[in-house]
């Protein structure tokens, strides 16, 4: 049982259930401002205001010896008494009687400070004016009966009635309006938090070992790119590549560790199909099959990197290239392909020798029509002409293409986003990919970001190793050009 609390503790985050509550900030604000209109209108409707007259005495003792311990031995003796005379019918009805009116409208106490002589009767009513008159109206009525109840002891008036210039109690109702948007606040931030650890979702290397079933191949932290000021300004996005020369080492090291995996399997049984799935959109797929055929490209000859999906497809966007409609993976998968027709649809660059084969958005109708033996003629001849084909497909939470395109790959790969889909979602995709026929190799766990990797990385963006080290095998490679680094490219085959 304290294993199983304690890995409950390490698989969650605190930058996600940070996160998580800041992404939904709104309902915290909102919550705060329900809960101070709620204080507010029971304070209003529920909560009738009074107002305090107060009067102040000193009690004498009639005694003259001991007179100051006298006078304190008997004021609660007195308090008592002039309680019950406050209280009593004879004075509510002569009090009301001066006033004018039918009965007494104020509520009447006592209260006697510690280790003082002094008694202080307050006089509560629903307007200050109607308190100070029924404080006037004891003070004149109240002598009658007191010299023969208060015989050892004299009541002499120091202070008062005093006019009401707020109701009682506003200081803590005001107090409390106050709390309310605090505690409105934390009271959604609570709830916030409970929901988030109750996602179940994939936060670091501990959660995906814990809850997900496959290996795990890589983690690959949280890094941003960096862009010039005009860029930023227009909010251009563009996606992180190896080849950029501002990628950091570690990224890119994490990403030719990876490319260890996929050289093994080709290795071990002979695989070139690889394909790179998703349980959803925006967990960074497409990006990781990227790079993948970038890193594999620097050490192989005849890399493709080629986008199967038909409905977003996102390779040439990474790329910044177009995309001629006549000549993409939907036309040759649909209306038939030649050898000459694969090569003429193929886009290469001569800087990293990577193979590139776009495609462009179908109908649905006609994508849904695909099943396994429309693809497995054209992947087979991919598959004669190229070392290692990187298959970026549509999410399987979404379309059944990565299902179908999996029967006729040799090996898969699913990509999961830290903190986005339930593990209950990502095995449900593990268990889809092992039906298939290719061999699930395991999950990459994608964008992780913590506290610890950003106090590691001096408060920059991404994990922070490497640093300062250069940027990687992948940078030199790409810098170089003409043909001795193309040369060399087909040498590392």
């Amino acid at each position: 049982m304290k294993d199983t609390k304690k890995s409950i503790w390490e698989d969650l985050d605190l930058f996600c259930v940070c996160r998580f509550v800041l992404r939904h900030i709104w309902m915290v604000v909102l919550s705060a401002l329900i809960f101070v209109m709620s204080v507010f209108l029971v304070q209003k409707i529920a909560v009738k205001p009074t107002f305090t007259s107060s009067v102040t005495f000193t009690v004498t003792s009639r005694s003259t010896v001991g007179a100051s311990a006298g006078n304190i031995a008997v004021t609660d003796t007195v308090a008592a008494k002039f309680g019950e005379l406050l209280s009593s019918d004879i004075l509510r009805a002569a009090a009301a009687e001066s006033m004018g009116l039918d009965h007494f409208p104020a509520s009447v106490s006592v209260n006697v400070p510690e280790n003082t002589n002094v008694l202080i009767m307050d006089v509560e009513a629903a307007t200050p004016e109607l308190a100070y008159r029924s404080a006037t109206a004891i003070m004149q009525c109240h002598q009658a009966y007191a010299d023969t109840i208060f015989n050892s002891a004299v009541l002499d008036n120091i202070n008062g009635p005093t006019v009401a210039t707020q109701s009682s109690g506003s200081a803590s109702r005001a107090k409390l309006l106050k709390l309310s948007a605090p505690l409105g606040a934390l009271a959604m931030i609570a709830l916030l938090v409970l929901f988030s650890i109750q996602a179940d979702t994939i936060q670091n290397s501990s959660g995906a070992k814990h809850k997900v079933d496959g290996k795990l191949l890589a983690t690959i932290y949280h890094e941003k790119k960096k862009l010039p000021l005009k860029e930023r300004l227009k909010k251009k996005k563009t996606a992180l590549l190896i080849s950029d020369p501002t990628c950091s080492f570690y990224y890119t090291e994490t990403i030719h560790q990876l490319r260890t995996t996929l050289e093994r399997a080709k290795e071990a049984s002979g695989s070139r199909l690889f394909l790179i799935a998703s349980c959803g959109e925006n967990e960074g797929k497409s990006t990781i099959a990227a790079n993948l055929a970038l890193s594999l490209a620097q050490k192989h000859r005849k890399v493709l990197l080629l986008d199967a999906d038909l409905h977003k497809p996102a390779q040439a966007l990474i790329f910044e290239s177009s995309v001629q409609r006549e000549q993409d993976f939907g036309t040759l998968l649909t209306k038939g392909f030649t050898k000459e027709s694969i090569v003429q649809s193929l886009t290469r660059d001569d800087v990293t020798g990577l193979y590139r084969l776009y495609a462009t958005p179908l109908r649905r109708g006609a994508t849904e029509r695909l099943s396994a033996d429309a693809y497995r003629p054209l992947l087979q001849a991919l598959r004669e002409m190229f070392s290692y084909v990187i298959i970026d497909t549509a999410p399987l939470n979404l379309f059944a293409d990565a299902e179908v395109i999996a029967d006729v790959c040799d090996a898969s790969i699913l990509v999961v986003r830290q903190d986005f889909a339930p593990a209950i979602t990502v095995n449900d995709a593990i268990d889809t990919l092992m039906e298939t026929r290719a061999t699930f190799l395991g999950f990459v766990l994608n964008n992780v970001q913590s506290f610890r990797a950003t106090i590691l990385s001096g408060g920059k963006s991404g994990y922070g190793y490497g640093y300062g080290y250069g940027y990687g095998y992948g940078y030199h490679y790409n810098r170089k050009t003409g043909n001795s680094a193309k040369k060399e490219a087909h040498d590392n085959e």
